[in-house]
């Protein structure tokens, strides 16, 4: 009974697989490429899931430290709690990252664009997101970025200082 169930599945690497429709739906290097940043924040939000589904290309890690944040890829991987080891194999690889991976790089993006937004430069926003607030006990936004809680009370803080609410 579970050989004939197996039989009208797809399997990985057969058309309409997974494997297959992974490689499908996005560019095979989402985030290795001048632009990827602002066409992936002019995105429409189901198409951004797909992209962080899919996972971006591991390199976006150091254009995110060095063109964004102005840190080292060992802060910024420290700050996001993510595995240096892990990464840095990626980023040698030029493979992708997981969808977690993807996910708290995506909410830096989000994150320095609310604060360029509110900060009207894109230096003061790094300044900003790499500086210790007290709103957030002292960590730096970066650092709390890699659980939705810490992302969420980051807008939260940046969203009241665009509209001018008192804390």
């Amino acid at each position: 009974m579970a050989a004939s169930s197996s039989i009208s599945r797809h399997p990985i690497g057969h058309p309409g697989g997974r494997r297959a429709a992974k490689h499908a739906a996005t560019p095979a290097r989402f985030g290795a490429n001048q632009g990827d940043f602002a066409a992936f924040l002019h995105m429409a939000p189901m198409s951004q899931r797909r992209i962080i589904a899919d996972g971006f290309d591991a390199t976006i890690v150091e254009r995110v430290a060095r063109d964004l944040l102005g840190v080292s890829v060992q802060s910024l991987l420290t700050s996001l709690s993510l595995p240096s080891s892990t990464i840095l194999r990626k980023i040698a690889k030029e493979d992708r990252l997981s969808q977690s991976e993807s996910d708290r790089l995506a909410r830096v993006l989000y994150v320095h664009q609310l604060a360029t937004e509110v900060f009207e430069d894109d230096t003061r926003a790094a300044e900003w997101m790499n500086r210790g607030n007290v709103e957030l006990d002292g960590h730096k936004p970066i650092e709390v970025l890699d659980v939705q809680p810490g992302y969420d009370r980051v807008r939260d803080i940046l969203n009241r200082a665009q509209f001018g609410v008192a804390a």
